[in-house]
């Protein structure tokens, strides 16, 4: 609500915005299990398909079109993100393909060095990835933006009659701006669009993201463990020097480090600046994604690259205009989703099958699949892995 007091045409439109999501995720529950049931009235039996594929790709159909379609192209790119990582495990799992070593980084590094390239590019830019690389490797990085004219200051900072504490403060904060007026000033280079010397160029922003992204670590991390540090308060000293904690910040500034340093020294060995600076910066900046290697990201930043390739491929005339893909999308990806929890849940995602089993209140791991056996999948036993491995939700019954 932007901070101030809501209308009642906001409050109005808010309602039904939650009555709307709530509808699209009720469709998906009595839609699936209406589905099943009606398929096998039908055909008189079960196939591979019609157990979970079909009934759930007519219900997703049905819930995406009642969902508000501003939040139907976000809602397909995630469902295609696990979709796309259950598949590949349903793949390895029947021996069509061999596991890639360090896969995750070969997907991560193509895709974000292709993206650094359209984002020095002159396209259109407004996908919020975009916005992303602008905060991760800076503004000063895309081709239309402008050297500011600057020139460093050392701020003068007055000395009052303070008490000691603010008299150390008072110190520190001077230190630290004199510090960085004289990193400002060194290895300057006018090829560089920054308007400050590399070191700070390269420092300030490692720096910063490296705070970000350890900040945004320790405090899911004692989100998660609250009652613990509840019990004993001492464990949150723990949690702030465990490496897990610093991996996401040592990614984020890691990568826009060697990124920026890559490119300020390939700028300074080309005399100019180019565009394709961007593809061994990208290329060795990707690497410090073994410090935070995380297959969702890795989808994410593989999945938007296809999608902006296609779009670009499509405004130039290369590829056909698909309209509502992003509706079919989520109904095949859902469908793969919803087969594999059905027959094959050791091949879903460990969080997606936990969102299952919460949604459900339990009952997506009762359902008997014994009978479904018989299509050669094991899905009686997957079921019991995945249930010896997660702790089974309880069954949730509601009383009228």
């Amino acid at each position: 609500m932007k901070g101030r007091k809501p209308t009642k045409k906001e409050l109005k439109r808010t309602l039904l915005s939650i009555i709307q999501s709530t509808a699209f995720l009720s469709c998906h529950a009595f839609g699936f299990s209406s589905g099943v049931c009606l398929l096998r009235r039908l055909f008189g039996k079960f196939n591979v398909l019609s157990v979970a594929f079909v009934p759930c790709f007519l219900c997703s159909l049905v819930g995406i079109l009642i969902e508000r379609p501003s939040r139907r192209g976000l809602l397909s790119l995630y469902v295609t993100n696990v979709a796309s990582e259950t598949f590949y495990n349903m793949m390895v799992d029947r021996g069509i393909i061999n596991p890639i070593p360090y896969g995750d980084l070969f997907i991560f590094g193509s895709s974000i060095t292709l993206l650094l390239y359209f984002f020095r590019g002159q396209h259109n830019k407004t996908d919020s990835i975009y916005s992303l690389l602008r905060f991760v490797v800076g503004p000063s990085e895309e081709n239309d933006y402008t050297k500011p004219l600057l020139s460093p200051q050392t701020p003068q900072l007055e000395k009052l009659n303070q008490d000691t504490i603010r008299q150390t403060i008072t110190d520190i904060h001077q230190a630290y701006c004199t510090i960085d007026s004289k990193l400002k000033t060194i290895w300057t280079n006018d090829v560089c669009p920054h308007a400050y010397g590399c070191l700070h160029y390269v420092l300030s922003s490692g720096t910063r993201l490296f705070l970000v992204g350890y900040t945004l670590q320790l405090t899911l991390k004692s989100l998660l463990q609250a009652n613990r540090i509840l019990r004993k308060p001492s464990y949150i000293l723990k949690l702030m020097i465990s490496p897990d904690t610093f991996s996401l910040g040592a990614f984020l500034g890691g990568f826009s480090s060697i990124y920026r340093i890559v490119s300020c020294v390939m700028r300074r060995l080309l005399g100019k600046d180019s565009k394709y600076i961007c593809i061994p910066a990208g290329s060795l900046a990707s690497l410090t994604f073994c410090l935070y290697r995380n297959n969702t990201i890795a989808l994410y930043v593989m999945l938007k690259t296809l999608q902006i390739m296609y779009i670009k491929g499509s405004n130039d005339g290369l590829f056909p205009d698909l309209p509502q893909a992003n509706i079919f999308f989520y109904c095949f990806s859902t469908s793969i989703l919803f087969h594999a929890a059905i027959l094959e849940p050791h091949n879903l995602r460990p969080s997606y099958w936990k969102f299952l089993q919460s949604v459900s209140g339990g009952c997506i791991g009762l359902v008997d699949r014994h009978c479904l056996d018989t299509f050669g999948l094991k899905s009686s036993e997957s079921l019991e892995r995945v249930l010896k491995k997660y702790k089974p939700v309880p069954l949730q019954v509601f009383k009228f």
